[in-house]
């Protein structure tokens, strides 16, 4: 009888540990998914702003051009995934409900994270977010203008104190006057810039480009920034 007894002990431990295991594992997997949604999230708002000039909303990007109109933000540990702040670039933390140690610890580690990471606050959950990751420079450019200002699909001369976009390369910032100033994408005010014409070196933009930087007027001569915002001839 205490043999049998034994052997029902085994058999019921057995079971419950394969339970767990089993918990275990879709534990992983959702989390795995919740991951991968995210970075989903952060590869189409990085695309949008490529193609759209705008900073998205999740209303913008869930639609058949980016996310696909039945993307699904439910999440079981916790809230509705959404942003925290996008003009931080800042995504909601997800896992706030009571969940095991490794649910946590496999969410936050960045092994399957590419265009996020996390930023964990195990004291104050509240304060943890999800950061999106811009993988190409121009992102970063395009995104860190719109958080002051818009710009325009495409560039028509009548444009004023707007930036706009001229080609794949190069992005315009046309004045009061509607003089142009254009930039390379990638490089931006870190770059050599062509403007409009020698009524365009006086622009105040002037000032944040970078010392050393070569000034192109079109059809005209070669300039260059120095200290002081000094713009001489080149030769």
């Amino acid at each position: 009888m205490i043999k049998l007894i034994f052997i029902m002990i085994s058999f019921f431990s057995f079971l419950n540990a394969d339970d767990s295991l089993a918990l275990k594992q879709q534990n992983a997997l959702y989390v795995q998914n919740m991951i991968s949604i995210e970075e989903k999230i952060a590869e189409k708002f990085e695309e949008y702003i490529l193609s759209e000039f705008k900073i998205p909303t999740l209303t913008d990007l869930i639609t058949d051009d980016y996310l696909g109109s039945n993307f699904s933000l439910r999440n079981k540990m916790g809230l509705e995934i959404s942003f925290e702040n996008t003009s931080e670039l800042k995504i909601k933390y997800a896992v706030t409900k009571k969940v095991e140690p490794y649910v946590t610890q496999l969410y936050n580690r960045d092994l399957y994270r590419n265009r996020t990471s996390v930023y964990y606050d195990s004291d104050t959950i509240s304060n943890s977010y999800i950061q999106i990751n811009f993988q190409s420079k121009v992102a970063k450019n395009i995104f860190n203008i719109l958080k002051t200002n818009i710009i325009e699909k495409n560039c028509v001369s009548t444009l004023e104190n707007k930036y706009c976009n001229n080609n794949l390369k190069t992005i315009r910032w046309y004045n009061s006057s509607s003089r142009w100033i254009e930039y390379n994408k990638e490089e931006f005010e870190n770059g050599n810039i062509t403007v409009k014409d020698t009524t365009t070196l006086y622009d105040s933009k002037l000032d944040s480009l970078a010392i050393g930087s070569y000034i192109f007027v079109q059809n005209g001569a070669k300039y260059i920034k120095l200290i002081d915002n000094q713009i001489l001839k080149a030769d």
